[in-house]
């Protein structure tokens, strides 16, 4: 399938899931993720907040737990005026408010993406996702934050995306500019790529 359809296919699935099934399979995926991506040797942690409006994987309690149980720094994405992502260090009960497109975004002042890989920290970068395929290709809401963010991602970088659902077999209009995944968390498994 192409990635507009892909969108339109999994926009609709997570839209049908009920708040109660977000939450529990939420939580189903950080389990995984924190049994499986061994999260203790990250030094540095980069997270999306979900956009609760389209049922998106809650990461808020994967920040929670990372906050409460990890001594990592944290960092939450914010969309520049210049659409680029800037990337803020989120402190436990750090404010927040919404942006056009309903994503919690920091009001503090964040670093560039070059700034943020410029270390040699083993760095953990959750990204948001609609769907995904077997060769770890990932489809975004299609504005290119991400994979413009991860250019700059050097060889300590893991990119895993969160999802409720299974891999697509195959992404058909991938571009060059897409930057592939490492793993992908759902309930049910982990896939790595």
């Amino acid at each position: 399938m192409k990635k507009a359809e892909l969108r339109k296919k999994y926009l609709a699935e997570r839209l049908h899931l009920s708040l109660e099934e977000v939450t529990a399979q939420s939580l189903k995926v950080r389990d995984l993720l924190f049994s499986r991506l061994m999260m203790h040797r990250y030094d540095k942690v980069h997270c999306y907040l979900p956009i609760y409006k389209l049922n998106e994987v809650d990461s808020r309690i994967i920040v929670n737990t990372l906050h409460e149980d990890f001594p990592v720094s944290l960092y939450v994405p914010k969309v520049g005026e210049d659409s680029i992502l800037r990337h803020h260090l989120y402190e436990n009960g750090a404010a927040t408010e919404l942006n056009r497109w309903g994503v919690p975004e920091p009001i503090n002042e964040g670093v560039s993406s070059e700034a943020f890989f410029d270390t040699d920290d083993d760095i953990l970068v959750i990204v948001p996702l609609l769907a995904y395929d077997k060769n770890g290709q990932r489809v975004g809401y299609g504005k290119g934050f991400y994979d413009r963010f991860l250019e700059n991602a050097t060889e300590n970088t893991t990119i895993t995306g969160l999802s409720f659902f299974e891999a697509e077999e195959d992404i058909e209009d991938k571009e060059e500019t897409d930057i592939p995944l490492h793993h992908v968390v759902t309930p049910k498994r982990v896939y790595s790529f």
